[in-house]
């Protein structure tokens, strides 16, 4: 009997000094998410690290530091953390699968950054599993569909996600250029339009759907894009570059010449052709 008791104390004292485990690890996670908030990467590491030598069953550090390896491009630290946070989710009796979805397609992510993309697609497929609602995982896999020229399958993808997020810009502004793609103008434009009316801010939306234009000779209309792609972002070499194509087309070879040099003041290089050819 008193050996019982004894087990049965051993196994409180045990259950305790997880707990007491668990609790500093998430006093560790919670340092790190200010840290990062801060812009204090090397705190945000520091922490993540003292969470994880506390509590190396942590699945939310290592999703939190994989993330952390992402961003600073260390793709091969990155997976191997969202590995051990999938792991650990998938072995919990209770699966957390909005949780695991979401792992699930930020490894997807990473692995499309190092270019292993039958890898991402499973991971983005397995995303979805867990989270049919997953709207970024389906814009993720309808990038590597239109990547590997299944514009269909991608224009299925995208627009299963604006049926369940009606106000996903991205959806919009990657479906147009699947429609483009597939010579559907009037179409790509409805979405660039649609996009743009939700983020008046999208850089890329203006710089597509001013490229249409152009190809349609519409300079006017062109022009208006180039203009609010530049006032949003002052440093796109793209919109200078084109939007000298655009004035070069209408004979106005001074604001021409200025938006190339600009283009390549901001970084770009393929102006300077244009520059030799027009402006000698």
């Amino acid at each position: 009997m008193q050996r019982y008791i004894f087990l049965g104390l051993c196994l409180l004292i045990t259950a305790s000094k997880l707990k007491a485990q668990e609790a500093k690890a998430i006093v560790f996670l919670q340092k790190a998410k200010k840290a990062y908030q801060n812009k204090k990467l090397g705190e945000t590491q520091k922490y993540l690290d003292s969470a994880l030598q506390t509590d190396n069953t942590y699945a939310k550090a290592y999703a939190r530091r994989g993330l952390l390896k992402y961003e600073l491009s260390e793709m091969d630290h990155a997976l191997n953390d969202y590995g051990k946070a999938i792991a650990l989710v998938e072995r919990q009796a209770r699966k957390d699968y909005l949780f695991l979805a979401k792992l699930y397609y930020r490894r997807g992510a990473t692995y499309h950054q190092k270019l292993l993309n039958k890898k991402a697609l499973k991971d983005f497929n397995k995303a979805l599993k867990f989270n049919p609602r997953y709207t970024q995982a389906y814009v993720a896999r309808g990038v590597l569909r239109e990547n590997k020229n299944n514009l269909k399958g991608a224009l299925k993808d995208y627009s299963k996600a604006i049926s369940i997020d009606t106000s996903f810009a991205m959806a919009y502004y990657n479906r147009g250029l699947a429609y483009y793609n597939l010579d559907k103008t009037t179409k790509a434009l409805r979405d660039w339009t649609k996009a743009l009316s939700i983020n008046k801010k999208y850089v890329d939306v203006y710089l597509a759907r001013a490229f249409a234009y152009q190809a349609r000779e519409d300079y006017t209309m062109a022009l208006q894009d180039y203009e609010q792609a530049i006032k949003h972002n002052i440093y796109s070499a793209e919109a200078y570059l084109n939007r000298g194509i655009v004035y070069q087309q209408l004979g106005k070879k001074n604001e021409a010449c200025a938006d190339w040099k600009q283009s390549i003041k901001v970084g770009g290089v393929e102006a300077q052709k244009y520059l030799d050819k027009y402006c000698k």
